[in-house]
């Protein structure tokens, strides 16, 4: 006996030496336990086991106790068939679904959540076994012997019940788990999962390739080869409905019956189409597919938490993102048809249309660049300070990329609820077009205020100095690095830099000013360009965020100050885009709050729109002349302007 005994031990202990990947290494499993074997294990509620399924080889069972009666649940494996000769096999309850089956036990122990939301079954405590796998084969095989009668092995020795087994009789008291670093490698382990930060993380232990080749390890000759779909679910039926009366203990006069029990009190009143519903012995499972996301945040948070799952687990889920989710259930599609669905509108034309703009500040038939109107723009900078230049510009801004303001019609002809997340979207092309052209009429409108001063160099200097406050302001105060970018790219023209003479005034006269220009605004624009660093992904105080790398590469222009496009800046900038799109709500938060209690001024706000700049430099008939057409003659124009002044 204490031969037989040292051997399974040290039987037992190599099993649970083996890879976390291997179901075998987990004492919680049982093997082909019987379930009436398995129900005798389970005292208080919490306990689980998972073991073999008997009625459906190839599939597990998860036994447990809760609410004085044992449970059974058989897990749900869905086939995935991503393309053919290849599939990949998921594990599941009624929700999340896991690459294998210690993943899923770890999830739904360390996080408390009900096996179904019907029986509200908790797994807390693993039941562990202290033999080993080959002995529980061995002793409950299907040979026709009753579950109390021994058997005789090679060597002549008569073994006891696995109850003996199991409480330590035979094997002595002593454990045979060991700590193991390994995660998950120790069932005893799970008590402590409660502290650990699961959710999506506790998807898989295990690392596993992109696809597999179709061969399954557990294959049986009687068992029908899955069809070939691209989502192919065994186990339990997702379409069974749940059984209102699973968390009541069962009738007195009723009793269970066959050689693993059931759980339902009679039969359904009719026959029932499915194959699989007409001899249920386990709880049923109804699978809850997540509702279909209904915005374009929605779909990256969801695609984002794919991302996630495939980074911790190493596996590539490209080909999961359309096909993991499980089918949508009928009363499902029923409540989406029911919201409607519109079209979003293809926008052909430009939102700015300066023939219809009443202005304040200009004559309905305008000339370029008119000496008075300009006299008075600079009279009404002069009477308001940077930072409530910045506001008011940041008002205009937060409309014109459409983060607040946004009425449910737009939204419904958009398609989504934020320009942030339609300038990602094909039906946005219309609108990047509108964004690039106010951002350079923003740049042209500060180059003009500059070259305008046609006086000493002095007064030059202290407008650059002016302009570059309004930069700080814009980045500190403001939060709006759209307008920031403008600001900049102005200063960075051409016709300015070449300007030495203000230039050196400026650092002479206006030291701090130029230090922020050169060690602050100049560096945070060059990572803010190839979205590098914290600046590019915060959202700390940013109303209006740096699209306009975005702008450019998706309507195929050359970012201003470029220093040669490579793949990481391109990875980057797309990255970047993403967390603008996902974050669109909190960028509108921002922006609100920012501007709540501003009282604006009505001139100096139309100043800053778009359709008072092209009235403004192109007059009433040039306006919506070509565009190439109008920045090449006011190029010119700002070279002239630049050339007489030094």
């Amino acid at each position: 006996m204490e031969l037989s005994s040292e051997k399974l031990k040290k039987e037992l202990e190599e099993e649970l030496k083996l890879s976390t990947e291997e179901l075998r290494s987990h004492a919680w499993y049982h093997g082909c336990l019987p379930r009436q074997e398995a129900e005798s294990l389970l005292q208080d509620d919490g306990d689980f086991l998972i073991r073999d399924s008997r009625s459906s080889p190839g599939d597990f069972v998860l036994s447990c106790s809760w609410g004085g009666q044992a449970l059974h649940f058989k897990i749900i494996r869905v086939v995935l068939r991503p393309r053919k000769g290849y599939s990949r096999t998921l594990f599941q309850f009624e929700q999340e679904p896991f690459d294998n089956v210690p993943a899923l036990v770890r999830f739904y122990v360390g996080n408390r959540k009900p096996i179904s939301e019907v029986s509200g079954a908790v797994v807390s405590r693993p039941v562990n076994r202290k033999v080993p796998l080959r002995w529980i084969k061995e002793r409950y095989s299907d040979t026709g012997q009753p579950p109390g009668q021994t058997k005789e092995d090679g060597g002549g020795l008569r073994r006891s019940s696995f109850h003996a087994a199991a409480t330590g009789e035979e094997m002595g008291d002593g454990s045979l788990l060991r700590a193991k670093d390994r995660s998950g490698s120790d069932p005893s382990s799970l008590d402590q999962l409660g502290q650990r930060p699961s959710l999506h993380s506790a998807q898989s232990d295990s690392n596993l390739l992109t696809g597999s080749p179709e061969i399954s390890p557990r294959a049986h000759s009687h068992s029908p080869l899955p069809p070939l779909s691209p989502a192919f679910r065994t186990g339990s039926d997702p379409v069974l409905r749940v059984n209102a009366s699973l968390s009541q203990p069962l009738g007195e006069g009723l009793t269970l019956s066959g050689s693993e029990g059931r759980l339902h009190s009679k039969a359904p009143p009719k026959p029932l189409r499915a194959p699989s519903m007409l001899a249920s012995d386990y709880c049923e499972l109804v699978p809850k597919p997540p509702e279909g996301p209904r915005s374009h945040v929605e779909r990256l948070r969801t695609e984002e938490r794919w991302r996630a799952r495939a980074h911790m687990t190493e596996t590539a889920f490209g080909f999961l993102d359309a096909e993991a989710a499980p089918p949508a259930l009928p009363h499902v599609v029923e409540a989406e048809e029911e919201t409607g669905f519109e079209r979003p509108v293809l926008q052909t034309s430009s939102s700015f249309q300066p023939r219809h703009f009443r202005s304040l500040l200009l004559a309905p038939d305008n000339k370029p660049l008119e000496p008075s109107t300009l006299k008075r723009l600079k009279d009404l900078f002069a009477q308001h300070d940077c930072q409530a230049t910045a506001l008011h510009l940041l008002q205009i801004d937060c409309q014109a990329v459409r983060i607040i303001g946004v009425s449910k019609e737009q939204q419904r002809s958009m398609g989504v609820s934020s320009g942030l997340e339609l300038i990602t979207l094909p039906q946005g092309h219309q609108l990047r077009k509108d964004l690039l052209e106010r951002h350079h009429l923003i740049a042209l409108g500060i180059a003009v205020d500059i070259l305008g001063c046609t006086g000493p160099v002095a007064e030059r200097a202290a407008t650059v100095h002016k302009v570059i406050q309004l930069g700080m302001e814009l980045w500190r105060s403001a939060g709006d690095l759209f307008a920031l970018s403008a600001v900049m790219k102005a200063l960075q023209l051409p016709q300015i830099t070449r300007l030495e003479q203000t230039w050196r005034h400026l650092r002479q006269n206006h030291t701090q000013s130029a230090i922020v220009f050169e060690k602050e605004l100049k560096p945070l624009m060059g990572c803010l360009n190839r979205a590098e660093g914290n600046s590019a992904f915060s959202l700390k105080g940013v109303a209006v965020p740096h699209i306009l790398p975005l702008l450019c590469l998706m309507e195929g222009e050359e970012l201003c100050g470029d220093q040669g496009e490579t793949c990481d800046v391109l990875l980057r900038t797309l990255e970047a885009a993403r967390f603008i799109a996902t974050n669109a709500t909190d960028y509108r938060v921002n922006a609100e709050m920012k501007l709540q209690g501003f009282r604006a001024t009505p001139e100096l706000l139309e100043a800053f729109q778009t359709e008072f700049s092209l009235r403004l430099f192109w007059g009433s008939k040039g306006a919506e002349a070509d565009q190439a057409e109008r920045y090449s003659k006011f190029e010119r124009i700002l070279t002239v302007l630049s050339q007489k002044l030094e």
